[in-house]
């Protein structure tokens, strides 16, 4: 499965890093990755710290427990420290209120989570929650009605909120036509995190 030796090269310790960068990223234990992907706890722990060096076949265990591509274990940390997304190449999640894209794919030890939310008209999220965070939430069109520890806030192009995630909060469009908002949390987030939070389910769309 893994192939210990004592001359490690930099390929297997830049691996290390992208394998235990992509853990960390997930909130996941070295306990439940090794769970999820098959592997022994020491031998998870023996890659994270380059002392061994994985085989394919380990490398796709662990991609698949990640979910990323096998390609992400060999990216370096140079690739990953600008992400440049042209709006036509963003990956877009249709929801039933309308679509999410994630601007932060691809970022290198990300701290905050950019998204671009486009409501339908009188699109609306589900209950009021809470996270962990900060929320930043800028309106770039139509209008959007943010409720926020009971306080009712209208934003209008231009306007901006910024607010304690642990605070209740939940938003709706109250336009007839597209509302768009940044959205920006303080902390990273899976997309697919947020929409199973604020929203009942989505899936990937084509545009």
């Amino acid at each position: 499965m893994v192939e210990q030796n004592d001359n490690v090269d930099e390929t297997t310790v830049n691996v290390a890093r992208q394998i235990r960068t992509l853990r960390e990223r997930r909130n996941l234990s070295q306990r439940s990755l090794a769970e999820a992907s098959g592997l022994s706890r020491n031998t998870l722990s023996l890659l994270e710290r380059g002392q061994t060096s994985p085989t394919v076949s380990t490398l796709k265990r662990l991609a698949l427990a990640l979910k990323v591509d096998i390609n992400a274990f060999f990216n370096s940390s140079d690739d990953e420290s600008i992400v440049y997304t042209k709006a036509r190449q963003r990956r877009n999640i249709q929801i039933e209120q309308g679509l999410m894209a994630d601007l932060g794919v691809g970022m290198h030890d990300q701290l905050v989570t950019p998204l671009i939310l486009r409501l339908n008209p009188g699109a609306r999220s589900g209950p009021a929650l809470a996270h962990d965070g900060q929320d930043f939430v800028l309106c770039l069109s139509g209008e959007v009605l943010y409720t926020v520890n009971g306080k009712a806030f209208v934003l209008e192009p231009g306007d901006s909120l910024f607010f304690d995630g642990q605070l209740l909060h939940r938003f709706q469009s109250t336009v007839n036509e597209i509302s768009e908002v940044l959205i920006i949390l303080s902390t990273p987030h899976e997309s697919a995190q947020y929409i199973s939070g604020h929203f009942p389910e989505g899936h990937d769309a084509d545009d």
